[in-house]
């Protein structure tokens, strides 16, 4: 795929979930030293720069973050952002991963409550083991689940978000999509609908990913073709899972599925998620291969699915909100939802 999975993680709220939930210290402070970890050891962009031991093309990236931040507020139209000014070194190891729950027949994830913040369908963690220990809990007590690493995230402006050395290796298209996905969470996130938030963060970093390379290198460069050449598979291969997702829903929904015998329910799923996968190879992609990678290295179930759901389902609807309302014009289309939508802000 052309991008690693981008996913947000609202950490400051939960220094406070103590006071609520007594389940929720340990986390807590687990997920609180992680991110100050990071914070607290990442280095000032101009020393990053100077280090002679970080490659040319790392430093050229950090550079081209910089312009992408830039874009957001002069062509955008956010508001100017302290975020990506420091560099957090990774050292080539992952740092974030996330969990997602969903019901064994019911395309219905597992949902976390934290203050401010609200209802957030998916868990993050700063320690692989502690993610593996939330999947078996969450097995035990009948959900699906799936576990991913995250090489991007945000918090929300509780922080100043660093560069994490893994965005480094992007191509332009895919940095750029990243920044203004992230950053337009400062902008609009909207309490208690992760799907809603994680949707139109989707459609905005493509459009704005789009917008700021045609202004960088033009519509004739190697890196807008790239761009839209990788997005074209991303979106034929969500799609494809997207109505595969519906297709589940369907039969979960069915008076013959909820009628029939546990053995029968498992069967007739299995049978219906082996369709879904086996289908996948008559897509006509650029990169087939990694997708197929993807389905054939864990067999995909409920959590899979809802993931998807949650970043790509209602591209469409936004579409049609965007060129009614914005007509087709990004900035005007941003404008618009920051005086029409409920936001955090």
């Amino acid at each position: 795929m052309h991008r690693k999975w981008i996913f947000d993680l609202m950490i400051a709220t939960i220094l406070c979930a103590g006071s609520w939930h007594g389940d929720l210290i340990e986390y807590g402070i687990s997920a609180a030293k992680g991110q100050l970890r990071i914070i607290f050891n990442a280095r000032p962009i101009e020393k990053f720069l100077a280090d002679n031991s970080i490659s040319d093309e790392w430093k050229k990236n950090v550079m081209l973050i910089q312009e992408i931040k830039q874009f957001t507020v002069d062509s955008l139209g956010f508001s100017p952002s302290d975020n990506y000014s420091k560099v957090y070194d990774q050292q080539g190891k992952p740092l974030l991963w996330v969990v997602t729950g969903c019901e064994e027949y019911m395309l219905k994830p597992k949902l976390w409550w934290f203050p401010v913040i609200g209802r957030v369908s998916y868990k993050g963690f700063f320690n692989r083991e502690a993610a593996e220990k939330e999947c078996e809990y969450l097995e035990k007590n009948g959900y699906e689940t799936r576990i991913r690493e995250v090489n991007a995230w945000s918090t929300l402006g509780w922080f100043k978000d660093p560069i994490m050395t893994s965005m480094l290796d992007d191509a332009p298209g895919d940095l750029a999509n990243l920044i203004i996905h992230e950053l337009s969470h400062k902008t609009i996130y909207i309490k208690n609908d992760v799907e809603y938030s994680e949707n139109l963060a989707s459609f905005i970093g493509d459009k704005g990913a789009r917008l700021f390379l045609l202004q960088k290198f033009g519509p004739n460069s190697d890196a807008y073709h790239q761009y839209i050449s990788s997005t074209h598979d991303d979106r034929q291969f969500s799609s494809h899972l997207i109505c595969g997702a519906a297709r589940l829903d369907s039969l979960y929904q069915s008076a013959t599925f909820k009628n029939a015998s546990e053995e029968k329910k498992k069967i007739d799923k299995q049978q219906m998620i082996a369709s879904i996968v086996k289908d996948a190879d008559t897509l006509s992609l650029f990169n087939k291969q990694p997708y197929l990678n993807m389905l054939n290295k864990h067999t995909p179930n409920n959590a899979f699915f809802v993931i998807f759901m949650q970043y790509h389902n209602q591209q469409d609807d936004f579409e049609e909100e965007y060129q009614k309302a914005g007509g087709g014009n990004l900035r005007n289309y941003i404008y618009f939802l920051i005086n029409n939508t409920p936001s955090k802000n």
